[in-house]
């Protein structure tokens, strides 16, 4: 799996997202991304590779989302307790 970290993608909608935080959970990777142009659109997507492309694909699942934003925070938390 290709790290994205620090990186800035381009979504299928040309929209522009810089990948502020990675995160392997049960097995799959999931970044969490920022828009270059709007600091109020954050997402959290799943990271796959197919066919040799990386694709991410916006969690919708609500109960997943919620776990996976708690995870985010305290690794967020926790980087930055050791500043």
């Amino acid at each position: 799996m290709e790290k994205l970290k620090y990186e800035i993608v381009t979504l299928k909608d040309g929209k522009r997202y810089f990948v502020l935080e990675d995160l392997l959970y049960q097995f799959d990777t999931y970044d969490l991304i920022l828009n270059v142009e709007d600091e109020n659109d954050i997402q959290i997507v799943l990271q796959e590779v197919r066919n040799g492309k990386t694709i991410l694909t916006p969690v919708t699942d609500n109960d997943l989302l919620n776990e996976l934003s708690l995870q985010f925070e305290e690794n967020i938390r926790n980087k930055q307790q050791n500043l």
